[in-house]
């Protein structure tokens, strides 16, 4: 009859075992961190910015492709993601999800004309395809565009099947308009993913949610008249949009009526608070896709700790509704440490929010202190920003358009298609040419 062994005394295997998987679990939490807390999945490519490098301050045309790596950079370095909620071709990323393709041609073809996209695929002519500010061209900066309305798709799809707040880090770029760019923006990626989740049927409502400092006008040219889409724009500086209509809603904040500080701040806020809500029960969208603008910072002196809670609200509405939300970045033109910081606090109220808020909970605006927010069984507590207001916000609306005006409007879009179509065989040729593999040299 064999010995029992003397399991008092465990044994080196036993031992080594023990250790071994200690270490696995050490090793899975370094590169898996927080895993236990639900984050967002968020969708980069080191493609996005096109191989631009240049000011990383300032109010230019090189600040929002300079930005996007750093702000991918840190959101890494400072673990608020894990591998695996990482869609990315980045190599510091170990055990990563698949990144993003490019935007389809036909999906673009369905908001931009095709005179323009040809441009902005060739390089020619250079001033339309240069039109969005950028003083240079060429097919990185290019394939940069497509990939970034690419993973924008991809994560508003993720969002719509998993029922949750997902994230592209590139650019919705709201000032782009049918047939140009503008304003650092190029393609209306906003639009186009909005229609495309339309047209298969994975979606019947957006409402794209645009709290940039500037007003969101390319968006609006784009979708007035077409009803299954809805911009909201609350914004400080007008850049000389469509009024206002059934489907386009515009505010513009009278920011310089208040003195910067806490009374600016809670009078944004209080704006905010007071439009979004009934707008978003109102339109009931299955989707949100949210323009989380940054330039208010610099732009109307709206200080972080005001940014942070914003984007708090904002995820709180879409989760407490049970409204699956993507957001990208937005404007925002202070020095690169500023932009980060900005940006990963939006990551961090996404990640937030997903940890505490549940869809079915209430939110209540009940606080006294303005940059406080709380989760408690089922209620999500806010500051009471209009009582703090006292009553005084300062909005201004343009007037709205009448119904003949909207059906010009919408005949004027639909000549400009018409006019500037070119054969199928041109423009796919030129959209291909992007991603054909170029012989060594």
């Amino acid at each position: 009859m064999g010995t029992l062994p003397d399991l008092r005394t465990p044994s080196p295997i036993l031992i080594y075992s023990i250790y071994f998987f200690a270490c696995l679990i050490v090793f899975a939490g370094m590169i898996h961190p927080g895993v236990a807390q639900p984050r967002q999945e968020i969708w980069y490519h080191t493609g996005y910015p096109g191989g631009i490098m240049g000011s990383r301050t300032g109010m230019s045309a090189l600040t929002g492709p300079t930005k996007m790596p750093a702000i991918f950079e840190a959101i890494w370095r400072n673990q608020l993601v894990s591998p695996e909620q990482v869609h990315t071709n980045s190599p510091l990323v170990i055990g990563r999800a698949l990144e993003a393709p490019p935007i389809d041609l036909e999906s673009l073809r369905q908001v931009h004309t095709d005179r323009y996209l040809k441009a902005l695929f060739t390089g020619e002519p250079f001033h339309l395809a240069t039109s969005q500010g950028l003083p240079i061209w060429n097919e990185d900066i290019a394939r940069g565009w497509l990939l970034n309305v690419g993973g924008f798709y991809e994560a508003a799809q993720t969002a719509l099947q998993k029922k949750t707040i997902t994230a592209n880090l590139g650019h919705g770029y709201h000032h782009a308009t049918v047939n140009r760019g503008s304003a650092f923006c190029t393609i209306n990626g906003l639009v186009v993913v909005a229609k495309r989740l339309i047209r298969e049927g994975k979606a019947n409502r957006v409402m794209i949610i645009d709290l940039d400092h500037h007003e969101g006008n390319g968006t609006a040219e784009c979708i007035i008249g077409e009803n299954s889409i809805w911009n909201v724009s609350i914004y400080g500086v007008s850049m000389g949009g469509p009024p206002s209509t059934g489907n386009n809603h515009v505010f513009q904040v009278q920011h310089g009526e208040f003195k910067i500080g806490e009374k600016r701040d809670v009078h944004y806020l209080a704006v905010v608070a007071e439009i979004l809500p009934e707008l978003i029960r109102r339109q009931n969208p299955d989707l949100i896709l949210y323009q989380a603008g940054m330039d208010p910072y610099d732009g109307a002196g709206i200080s972080s700790k005001a940014l942070a809670i914003r984007d708090a609200y904002v995820f709180a509405l879409s989760r407490s509704m049970d409204k699956p939300l993507t957001w990208v970045l937005a404007g925002g033109y202070a020095d690169i440490e500023t932009l980060v910081d900005l940006h990963t606090g939006t990551v961090r109220m996404a990640n937030e929010v997903l940890a505490t808020v549940k869809p079915g909970d209430k939110i209540e605006h009940q606080g006294k202190e303005p940059y406080r927010w709380s989760v408690e069984r089922g209620v999500i507590q806010f500051p009471d920003w209009k009582s703090l207001t006292r009553g005084r916000r300062r909005i201004y609306q343009p007037p709205s358009l009448t119904e003949t005006e909207i059906w010009e409007f919408v005949a004027s879009r639909q000549r400009l298609f018409q006019e500037e179509r070119l054969l199928d065989d041109d423009i796919c040729s030129a959209y291909k040419k992007l991603f054909v593999p170029k012989p060594l040299p």
